[in-house]
């Protein structure tokens, strides 16, 4: 089977796609209003325990309150509040001992209203529901993954060879620090000791720099680390020896899988190809229609027959119709087939949409339980390259067949559609309601985020009135959101033509200093390029207007320079720092020279 990844970068958004032997599979979207957030630490404030659901409701930062189920609650859970506890966080001053803690009180004694809990994404929002939360924390590399305040080695299932599951197994456990676990990934398998050993390094850099946030006494609810974005997440999770190329439309993108590629896979960077033809990327490939096809709610079969895929409150219904198939065929011959038919696009289609949760399926009636069994067989086969986890029913007599498939996020359908059938890239091509809605929604968001910052102001400027460049950076974005939203309702098939707010990109950053973000960007690239070898994590503190600059493309620069240079850099937003200049300290905090 002929796979690929390809990436099309668009002013608004990025599309991912999976092909799988020419034909569109899976298909992921993301934009500046729906960023990935599985993989997410949050230091977490408990609002609610209720031990009648056994569940707890954790604040977050986010719309809704998270959702956090005492199932996922780690075997680990009292050495993780312990550790919370500490007035200098870290895992060497926890003493895990290996294996599971019997708890000695129930989930519901440890977890109290008011009480700071540090935990991790593993399911986005979908609908009205919060996120899934865990106390499991994990952080992911390309080859391991680090579970901080465990004492465990383990090494993926899905490596069977017995020697080669005992040379990672030996390995990890001569690298792993004390106070962590690790876990080693099916893309490790035949790799050297140097490979997971900078691994490894990464990773503790990673946690840390989480150790460095919570020493700092944060209050809840407050972000503390933030996983990569779905460009890098697949090409970390996914690319490998069984892809044969991953095409991307965009240089500084293709630059920067390049050489993340050559930097953990060297033999596969010769699979890393840039898209340079005058024809969209995804019609090159031929997989446009079918990414056009996943917003619509008909789909048309082979054969003349037809698919409805509809979403109700609890789940996904799909109708199988005949239409126009079956001309010389007996009505048992074209149902089976028909049946045959819709069973296999049914099973792209749902990855493709990313649908997840209960899913019914009525088909054509069919009454040999043999052809019954053949249906059911031809669904089953469909998902096998699946990755979300998906269980099938066997054909019931009024032939439903009901699917269950793993939901970690909302579906693409579900947060991507526009009033035409498919996701907008240039613009408003009119007031589709849903978008209205996500308008206000921002604009409440963004009017909780001014009187947050603005209590944080006064507080920290008791005497002193002078406005806060920030918080005037985000009633800018308000204004501009109202006046799209008024546009928008005031003249429905108009194209939006108001402008973006100027704290959303780099020209309010302009305006302010004497360089340009650009020019800034290779000042600080310099400065990377000169300390690489001697610093692998460090903090980069730089203007408000500069640090949305920094985060706004896809993929973020602090991204790019990570795959290109190997260096995690973290960017603070700090009003004291001018426009033009960036300053830099290493894990400690210790000022580093700003020059290259």
């Amino acid at each position: 089977m002929s796979k690929e990844i390809v990436f099309n970068v668009g002013n608004e958004q990025t599309r991912i796609a999976i092909v799988e032997d020419g034909k569109l599979v899976e298909l992921y979207i993301e934009n500046a209003e729906h960023k990935r957030t599985i993989g997410n630490l949050y230091l977490g404030q408990i609002r609610k325990v209720m031990p009648s659901i056994q569940a707890a409701f954790v604040d977050i930062g986010q719309e809704q309150d998270a959702f956090l189920h005492f199932s996922d609650l780690s075997d680990n859970l009292p050495y993780l509040l312990d550790f919370l506890g500490l007035e200098a966080p870290t895992v060497e001053a926890i003493d895990v001992p290996k294996g599971k803690k019997d708890w000695d009180k129930r989930p519901s004694d440890l977890l109290n209203r008011g009480q700071t809990i540090l935990v991790q994404v593993t399911k986005e929002p979908i609908s009205n529901k919060g996120s899934r939360i865990s106390t499991d924390i994990s952080l992911a590399g390309r080859f391991l993954v680090l579970v901080p305040l465990q004492n465990y080695v383990a090494v993926s299932r899905k490596i069977t060879d017995d020697e080669e599951r005992r040379r990672l197994e030996s390995l990890a456990s001569s690298l792993v620090p004390d106070g962590v676990g690790v876990i080693v990934r099916t893309v490790a398998q035949d790799r050297d000791a140097k490979s997971l050993d900078k691994d490894m390094k990464l990773l503790m850099e990673r946690w840390r720099r989480v150790e460095k946030r919570l020493k700092d006494k944060p209050s809840p609810p407050e972000l503390v680390h933030e996983d990569v974005d779905m460009a890098s997440s697949i090409v970390r999770d996914e690319f490998s020896e069984e892809y044969d190329r991953i095409l991307v439309d965009h240089e500084g993108l293709y630059s920067s899988i390049q050489s993340y590629v050559r930097a953990v896979g060297p033999q596969l960077v010769d699979r890393v190809e840039l898209h340079e033809g005058d024809q969209p990327v995804f019609e090159s490939v031929g997989i446009q229609h079918g990414a056009d096809r996943a917003f619509k709610d008909r789909v048309e079969l082979p054969s003349g027959g037809y698919l409805f895929i509809e979403k109700t409150e609890a789940m996904h219904v799909v109708d199988v119709n005949s239409g126009r198939s079956g001309k010389g065929k007996s009505q048992a011959e074209n149902s089976l087939n028909v049946n045959l038919e819709a069973a296999r696009v049914i099973a792209r289609q749902i990855r493709l949409r990313d649908l997840g949760g209960i899913i019914v399926v009525d088909f054509i009636d069919l009454r040999d339980e043999d052809d019954k069994k053949k249906v059911y067989d031809e669904v089953k086969k469909g998902f096998e390259e699946d990755r979300a986890v998906t269980k099938v029913l066997p054909m019931s007599d009024f032939g439903l067949v009901e699917i269950t498939r793993q939901r970690l996020r909302p579906s693409i359908t579900t947060t991507f559609s526009s009033a035409n059938g498919t996701p907008s890239d240039d613009g408003d091509d009119g007031a589709d309601p849903e978008e209205l809605r996500q308008a206000e929604r921002k604009i409440q968001s963004l009017e909780k985020e001014v009187e947050k910052r603005e209590r944080e102001v006064k507080r920290l400027k008791a005497e002193d009135d002078t406005p806060d460049e920030e918080v005037t950076a985000l009633r800018q974005k308000i204004q501009a959101l109202e006046d799209k939203l008024e546009a928008a309702r005031a003249q429905q098939t108009a194209e939006n033509a108001t402008p973006r707010p100027s704290s959303s990109d780099g020209s309010a950053a302009s305006a302010e200093g004497d360089a340009a973000p650009d020019e800034l960007v290779e000042d600080i690239e310099q400065w990377l390029v000169a300390h690489s070898d001697t610093h692998r994590a460090v903090t980069l503190r730089v203007h408000p207007f500069v640090a949305a600059f920094l985060r706004r493309p896809v993929p973020t620069y602090t991204t790019r320079w990570f795959m290109e240079h190997l260096v995690r850099v973290h960017v603070e937003a700090d009003t004291e720092v001018p426009p033009h200049t960036f300053q830099v300290t290493d894990e400690s905090g210790a000022p580093l020279p700003e020059s290259p």
